[in-house]
């Protein structure tokens, strides 16, 4: 579905559409420059940190910029403490960072093209609950005005989701938001349950 809103694959039948304009007439650059992806396998280059994160943006010295995308996605405290803080050159396909690192420095590359569409793609996978929820809160105000796509398996994730897709075998089987889907009393309700009593039992450990 993310493939299919970034052009990255065509749709075969129906249309996509963005403020009410198929996107087959927008011309590709546009659109991509417009989309910021985070996605489930993150890429990244074998260049420096700060040149991960500023890949795409105009002016490649805006430190500004990268301080405020890399607070955003909560990845500030880690270059804290990198002895070459953003100068860091990251191995291929940044070997030298753990996996919440990757998405976090992915997720501030999205970030700084400052797109009109922002599409996260199981973009916490990797990152524990706690700084998930960090990165959530400084999200709110990011995604204002704009729109945000995203795909999760974490109902903490969504839950504030203007409205939640339930998909089921690539079948749309609910959808509303948090508490409608609560008393729905289905997929959603036992997915939202089973993982509140998962909590439960991690902090009792």
């Amino acid at each position: 579905m993310v493939n299919l809103v970034s052009r990255l694959f065509d749709v075969t039948s129906g249309k996509i559409l963005i403020d009410g304009k198929d996107i087959k007439s927008i011309p590709l650059n546009v659109l991509r420059e417009n989309v910021g992806m985070v996605p489930q396998e993150t890429f990244l280059f074998s260049e420096t940190l700060e040149k991960n994160i500023l890949f795409g943006v105009e002016n490649q010295e805006d430190k500004v910029l990268l301080e405020k995308v890399a607070d955003i996605s909560q990845l500030n405290n880690d270059v804290d403490q990198f002895s070459d803080k953003y100068n860091t050159v990251l191995g291929e396909r940044g070997i030298t960072l753990s996996g919440g690192q990757k998405q976090r420095t992915s997720l501030a590359r999205a970030l700084a093209i400052n797109p009109k569409t922002l599409i996260l793609d199981d973009s916490f996978s990797a990152v524990d609950t706690k700084t998930e929820e960090e990165i959530l809160v400084k999200l709110k105000e990011f995604m204002k005005d704009r729109t945000s796509i995203i795909i999760s398996h974490r109902i903490s994730t969504v839950k504030d989701a203007d409205n939640i897709i339930v998909l089921d075998n690539g079948v749309i089987a609910e959808q509303g938001k948090h508490e409608e889907l609560l008393e729905l009393g289905g997929i959603y309700y036992d997915i939202h349950y089973k993982q509140l009593l998962e909590d439960e039992l991690q902090h009792e450990r």
